[in-house]
């Protein structure tokens, strides 16, 4: 039986991939099955356990396909080093958002199965985070290099804060109900406003440990006013306020 080259095997991964999200959505979780996602993937019923053992790693594959998409796409943006680091991150975060639109209503669900689970699943945990956080360093590194924001820890703290940052955007996100998600595009222009002065500011580095916990604290207590599809205009007031 001829061997199966990695690229058709990388192929019938991510078609077992987009044919499970489709059931998903159509008949919920806990409905589909691994068998009908074989068969409408043009798998055998045992072949589809050589790709993934349960329907909750077919979860985990889909969130690390759409951030390698979204990492590719950024990589091919023609000018990209000319971006600020805002809007570095901003188109970044609006690849992945791009990626989960057709997908929008099982995202609750895959997160629920997938980051809120991480003493059951922390390595695979860990491994989706390093697809974003390393981008994230490319870009805080490419800052840096540019002299648009201090030299800081970039290898700690400052990526994760920046995931903290992203998940709070996804979750706005999920339930804003505004014309074209105008809402969220606001909202994200805001945080990495106010996100980046922080950086400007060497204020993370400056106050590692009790300091980097009251900086995460007021970020977040401000982000908190807005989570509702409401205060935006507070929220800005805020952000003034703190960068004037």
């Amino acid at each position: 039986m001829p061997k199966v080259s990695k690229k058709n095997q990388e192929k019938t991964r991510h078609k077992i991939i987009e044919v499970a999200i489709d059931i998903m959505i159509q008949k919920g979780y806990e409905k589909a099955t691994m068998r009908e996602i074989a068969r409408q993937a043009g798998v055998g019923d045992a072949t589809i356990y050589n790709y993934f053992a349960t329907k909750e790693k077919i979860i985990w594959g889909y969130i690390s396909l759409r951030i390698n998409q979204a990492n590719n796409l950024i990589s091919q943006v023609k000018g990209l080093a000319e971006f600020s680091l805002q809007e570095k991150l901003q188109l970044y975060f609006e690849f992945i958002l791009q990626g989960y639109l057709p997908d929008r209503e099982l995202l609750p669900e895959a997160f629920k199965r997938t980051h809120q689970s991480f003493l059951t699943h922390g390595s695979q945990l860990k491994e989706v985070n390093r697809l974003f956080l390393d981008q994230i360093k490319l870009f805080l590194a490419q800052a840096i290099a540019s002299n648009e924001i201090p030299d800081q820890p970039i290898d700690t703290l400052i990526p994760h804060i920046i995931l903290d940052v992203y998940f709070i955007i996804v979750l706005y996100w999920l339930k804003d109900t505004s014309d074209q998600f105008t809402k969220t595009t606001e909202f994200m222009d805001l945080i990495l406003q106010l996100l980046v002065s922080i950086l400007q500011q060497d204020i993370i580095s400056k106050f590692i440990g009790v300091g980097s916990f009251l900086i995460r604290h007021h970020l977040f207590s401000q982000i908190n006013s807005v989570l509702d599809n409401t205060g935006l205009s507070s929220f800005q007031a805020e952000l003034k306020k703190f960068t004037s």
